[in-house]
């Protein structure tokens, strides 16, 4: 299914959309162009052409080992055959995206008069802030790095939001407080094969979680992952992560790990709960297959106002 936002005109698809309220504030009216620009990291999940569509819109790649090779994370659909990959090399990792690749982006972006905001994601997943608060002190210029407190679909969603209000023609100081409130509203849900990677990556330390017999755990992320429970079966997983989607949920992306991964009943309880909101389908990029392995799934939300 694709996953799309009109920017320019009303969509007769506001229902598959979920376009924002910032978009539908200026249908019919002209707009100066702000200068502002909207930088974000590759696990916002991204094609070249949703890239495109989206305006002013810089993408920071994060960085990933296979084996001997590293890698930079391209746009979705460009990075080859990393879940075969994945399989076959050892070891796997990912890091953070370089401070001078931040830089020359923040540094190109301000010398042509823009204002930055930049949305990255959780700091309690990764040293991207971090980074990019510090290149932002290097550089100056006007430049406010939000922490988005989520990643990959989570980010898509905030992320949207913002290239949204971009085009609505909101001030800079506007987009900046309304993202803080937004990305309260964004929530995710998810659920693994296998614990390995986010053991090994460190992204969890909670014992309690079991992978062992038919027992799968649920997790939320709330800036860092939250455990919910383990489930027993694939229908009971499914009506504890259904459970945890709110029902004033606006607009929502189910994200798979691996072109393989079966989420059409998972989908289709989503729908029977919420039949009024279309569901986006994203396939997870290297990054974040690295750290939670294939035959991970979950749901990516964002709340009404």
């Amino acid at each position: 299914m694709k996953d799309s936002v009109s920017f320019n005109a009303k969509s007769k698809r506001d229902k598959e959309t979920g376009a924002s309220p910032w978009l539908q504030t200026v249908f019919g009216k002209d707009k100066e162009e702000n200068m502002i620009a909207i930088v974000t990291d590759s696990s916002v999940g991204y094609s070249a052409e949703e890239i495109a569509s989206r305006g002013v819109l810089s993408v920071v790649p994060l960085n990933y080992q296979l084996g001997p090779n590293f890698y930079e994370e391209y746009a979705a659909g460009h990075n080859g055959s990393y879940m075969q990959m994945m399989k076959q090399l050892s070891p796997c990792k990912t890091a953070q995206p370089t401070l001078n690749h931040f830089i020359r982006t923040f540094s190109s972006l301000v010398e042509s008069g823009y204002e930055v905001i930049c949305i990255v994601l959780s700091s309690a997943l990764s040293g991207t802030y971090s980074s990019a608060c510090f290149a932002a002190g290097q550089v100056g210029g006007r430049i406010r790095v939000i922490d988005s407190a989520t990643i990959g679909a989570g980010m898509h969603l905030l992320v949207d939001e913002a290239v949204n209000m971009v085009k609505c023609g909101l001030s800079f100081e506007e987009i900046a407080q309304h993202l803080e409130g937004l990305k309260k509203k964004i929530g995710m849900v998810f659920t693994v094969e296998s614990l390995d990677r986010l053991l090994f990556g460190g992204r969890l330390n909670n014992a309690k979680a079991k992978t062992n017999l038919n027992l799968r755990p649920v997790f939320e992320l709330k800036s860092k992952i939250v455990f919910k429970g383990n489930a027993r079966g694939l229908r009971e997983r499914l009506e504890e992560m259904v459970s945890l989607v709110p029902e004033n949920t606006r607009r929502l992306i189910v994200c798979r790990c691996g072109e393989d991964t079966d989420v059409t009943e998972f989908t289709q309880m989503l729908k029977q709960r919420l039949p009024s909101v279309y569901i986006h389908q994203r396939v997870a990029g290297p990054v974040l297959s690295i750290h939670v392995d294939e035959g991970a799934f979950g749901a990516a939300y964002i709340l009404k106002d």
